[in-house]
This record gives structure tokens, sequence and C-alpha cells, in this order.
């Protein structure tokens, strides 16, 4: 398939050449402090992403449901020790191991006042939840374009907003995750999906003209 092609009428967006790819649908995420929110009531980060396939949505500190993203897009400071309490509760994980897996999620260095969520092109992550057969694709076409490898770090916590927005954002890398128990029961992950974030600027080397 022929990634590249374009029409002289219409010029495919990036989340559009990402989806021939995948054959999912693609988010593009914006961190913003010009926007104000525009979800009715307070949702997941993950749970919003998912949503944002029927219409745009813009989350702020209020709108976003879950103290792991607000965590994560430095919204809420100094509660770490609470958070790796509840993960030992839900996860049965030892507390020293709880309190050191939390500190490897990234956390945004600059605090932003909302997130913007489209399928436009303007975008500093582009995400999407799709098959393990289609996350392959993808993998072989950063392998063609670029010839290296891919090299993830893969976890189970805060995995939409921490470990694939956030860590693609702040590294500027592709990131890849499993999927956690909260984002696969609210953020419409499913059994046969994962998670895939690429930054802007790597999305649009994959098809440079």
């Amino acid at each position: 398939m022929n990634y590249m092609k374009r029409t002289k009428k219409y010029k495919r967006n990036t989340c559009e050449l990402l989806e021939q790819v995948t054959g999912s649908i693609w988010i593009a995420v914006k961190f913003d402090n010009r926007k104000s929110s525009t979800a009715m009531k307070p949702l997941r980060f993950c749970e919003a992403i998912y949503k944002t396939k029927q219409k745009n949505i813009i989350l702020s500190r209020s709108t976003v449901r879950c103290d792991g993203a607000r965590r994560c897009f430095g919204w809420l400071k100094n509660r770490d020790g609470e958070l790796a309490l509840k993960l030992t509760e839900k996860a049965g994980i030892e507390p020293n191991i709880a309190s050191k897996l939390l500190s490897s999620v990234p956390v945004l260095n600059k605090q932003y006042s909302a997130i913007s969520l489209s399928r436009d092109d303007n975008a500093d992550v582009f995400i999407t939840y799709t098959s393990p057969e289609s996350a392959m694709q993808f993998v072989r076409l950063w392998q063609k374009v670029t010839g290296q490898n891919l090299n993830i770090e893969m976890s189970g916590i805060m995995s939409v907003c921490g470990n694939t927005v956030v860590r693609s954002y702040i590294n500027q890398e592709i990131s890849l995750s499993l999927g956690c128990p909260d984002s696969r029961k609210y953020g419409g992950i499913k059994p046969d999906q994962l998670a895939i974030g690429i930054p802007n600027k790597l999305a649009k080397l994959l098809f440079k003209e």
C-alpha cells in the first residue's frame, strides 16, 4: 500500500494517513493554554480519547476525573504517596514497588490549562487503540522509513495518559502500551487492542514526501 498517495482535490491529514496504516481511528492530542473545557461532565482521559471518535473534546483539570491522569498532566502535585497506596490496594503490589513504578510514570514539565482532543492535524501527540496486527504494520512502516527497530518501554500503570501520551510528548518517541485495568474498563480499549502514541514530529517523518 502506498501511504504517500495524494490527490489534487484532497490532501489527507496526519490522522487519516496513520489510519491507512493501522485501520484504526487516531486522535490528535494538543496541550493548550487558550481553550476552556467543553466536557459536560468529568471524564477519565482514556475515556475522552474513545469518545472523541464521535466529537471533539476539550478537557481541563476539573473535567479530568482520574487522579492518575491529573498527576501526569501536572494538575495534581505531591500526591504520589496516596496514589502508590491506591496502586498497592488495587493491584496487590508491594508498597515500595508501587512507589518505584509510579515514579517512573512521566509528568508534563510544563503545566497547561487545557487538553484538546480532535481529529485535526494540529497536535502534539497522536494516539490510537488498535490490534497487535495493526501495531505490527505500524512498526514495519517505522522500520522502512527510519531503518531502525522500535525500542519501547512497556507499563500497565497510567497507560494511556502517562505512559503513552505524556511519554511520547516529553521524550519525542513512539510509545506502546498494553493498557491498564481502568483504561480497559472505562476507556474503550478492547481485549484485543493496545495503545500507540506518536509525537507530531515523528508522525510527519513517516509520511514525508
